[in-house]
């Protein structure tokens, strides 16, 4: 099973969730850095994308990466602990897919909303101000 196949069935998101979150490009950004981390001999190479535990040039190389591919700094907060995991115990989905684990439950609720949280940052937004003044926003009626 691919990995988009994989994330579709255990955190039940579509096809365009994933495409307008840009969850391939960032997979595969991360993955060849987790690729070229193991080809150096690394023990942990999960270790190289992970946003708190990875050395300074490591970081700073896939941050440009993911800039690359129009990551703001908020999404790139997120692809980086979607896909590489927190502090907090939450694996990441590169480690749950690479050891074939089957995400808990609360995994999965946690796994979808960062996956809807990226393709909402992803999405461009109505200008605010304007949005909230239109009558129907604000509770008003238009008569």
């Amino acid at each position: 099973m691919t990995f988009v196949e994989w994330v579709m069935e255990q955190f039940d998101v579509n096809g365009q969730t994933i495409q307008v979150a840009k969850l391939v490009p960032a997979f595969e950004v991360l993955l060849s850095r987790v690729e070229e981390a193991r080809r150096k001999g690394a023990e942990d190479p999960l270790i190289t994308v992970s946003a708190k535990r990875a050395g300074g040039n490591s970081r700073a190389c896939t941050r440009r990466m993911l800039a690359s591919l129009g990551f703001t700094d908020s999404g790139r907060r997120i692809v980086h602990r979607l896909l590489a995991g927190s502090p907090s115990g939450w694996p990441g989905l590169l480690a749950l897919y690479s050891f074939g684990q089957v995400p808990t439950p609360s995994q999965r609720l946690y796994g979808r909303r960062l996956l809807l949280l990226l393709a909402d940052e992803a999405r461009p937004h109505l200008d605010r101000t304007v949005s909230t003044s239109l009558p129907w926003r604000s509770g008003s009626r238009a008569g």
